[in-house]
């Protein structure tokens, strides 16, 4: 993976060195928030390669949610740290 998409404090977008994955972070203020958005997206042009991915897919929604759930809690107590 290397880095497409730069802009701090606002998008971190990666690509695979084939071009066929891309998963990017993205920060929305929302409602007085912030909201952290992940994106994947897979271009497998190989039959073996999509079949591949039905297994995969379960843990990868897993994995994801609990990355996701992880930084939303650092970030939550970093900022009661700024706001005490």
């Amino acid at each position: 993976m290397s880095f497409r998409i730069v802009e701090p404090e606002r998008v971190l977008a990666m690509q695979s060195a084939d071009g066929n994955w891309v998963w990017a972070f993205v920060l929305e203020e929302q409602d007085g928030g912030t909201r952290l958005l992940s994106r994947n997206r897979f271009r497998l042009p190989r039959l073996k390669d999509r079949l591949g991915m039905i297994p995969m897919e379960p843990g990868s929604l897993v994995m994801e949610r609990k990355m996701l759930l992880g930084i939303k809690q650092r970030a939550e107590r970093l900022a009661a740290v700024e706001r005490a």
